[in-house]
């Protein structure tokens, strides 16, 4: 064989394996019920159920009660990103998908002109060496913490970043929800949505049936297929993107005196087309009692978290 001919088979070879590599990392692989999912984790059909657990508890304890977890949000500061890293790892390793948010700790002004870029290349480098998908949201429920447009444009410098360096990571957007269809005019979608890819739009949205306010229950059921799921839906199919639960709760009322409201409320999110349905087990931050700690409202969540897909084992 002439050095130039073995040269050109080298490199065939090489490009072989590199396109194998490449190909590998690309391809979607298969949840536990048949439907593929991309390599950001998107699902083809079906949506995750999972939870916040505490501030960042480790979900063994909840698990042990209720199943396995499907996706699992943790919440984390500029300056945790290793922490974050290998808690999204040790996610991955139990089957389930991290869905991570960091606040930035600098004003978002600064951040729009490139004070967080390096750290969100480390942040992506970083997300990347991990051997499966991993959801980011980049300060969520940003509305009423600052100018609103900077935010965008935060959103709009480092959301490619970590798309690009990152083919595993999903870039999310994660809004309360609320002020997008009932709140002032500042925060409708078409206002505020970034103007770059979003693989997963969040909405954290509650139950408010059972909550007290200045010692009136509230009775009336909220109705979040009709009020949230139908309008979320309809915008998500328009601008071509996924969209999800990212945080929900129910009152223990809601729990004893509505018994099927969690697992109808799944449904109407998987028929809506939501890819994720992710409980707030936590007292932080809340204007009521979300956590799963009644025995009711643990039976009715294993209920539901039974009846959704997981990720394969990728350890």
């Amino acid at each position: 064989m002439t050095p130039r001919r073995a040269l050109v088979v080298v490199a065939f070879v090489v490009a072989l394996v590199v396109g194998w590599a490449v190909w590998s990392r690309e391809a979607p692989g298969t949840l536990s019920n048949g439907c593929e999912y991309s390599a950001r984790g998107i699902p083809a059909c079906g949506a995750y159920v999972g939870a916040a657990v505490g501030g960042n508890d480790d979900p063994a304890t909840l698990e042990d009660r209720v199943g396995a977890l499907g996706v699992r949000r943790t919440y984390w500061r500029a300056d945790q990103r290793g922490e974050a890293v290998d808690t999204a790892r040790s996610d991955l390793a139990a089957g389930r998908l991290p869905w991570i948010s960091f606040k930035l700790q600098v004003p978002w002004e600064e951040a729009a002109v490139g004070a967080r870029d390096e750290w969100t290349r480390a942040l992506a480098d970083g997300l990347a060496d991990l051997p499966g998908p991993v959801w980011v949201a980049l300060h969520h429920e940003p509305e009423g913490d600052g100018d609103i447009a900077a935010w965008r444009t935060v959103q709009e410098r480092l959301g490619p970043v970590l798309r690009e360096r990152a083919p595993n990571v999903g870039f999310t957007v994660v809004l309360t929800g609320w002020n997008q269809v009932n709140g002032p005019p500042a925060y409708a979608l078409d206002r505020i949505w970034p103007r770059t890819t979003v693989d997963v739009a969040g909405f954290d949205v509650y139950q408010m049936y059972g909550v007290e306010r200045g010692g009136t229950r509230v009775e009336e059921v909220t109705d979040l297929p009709r009020e949230y799921f139908a309008p979320f839906s309809a915008w998500a199919r328009e601008k071509g993107v996924r969209w999800a639960v990212a945080e929900t709760g129910t009152t223990d009322t809601a729990a004893d005196e509505r018994p099927a409201l969690l697992g109808e409320t799944y449904a109407a999110l998987v028929d809506a087309g939501g890819v994720a349905f992710t409980y707030f087990d936590s007292p932080l931050n809340s204007i009521a009692d979300w956590t799963l700690r009644t025995e009711t409202k643990q039976e009715q969540f294993a209920e539901v978290l039974a009846r959704s897909p997981r990720l394969p084992d990728l350890r």
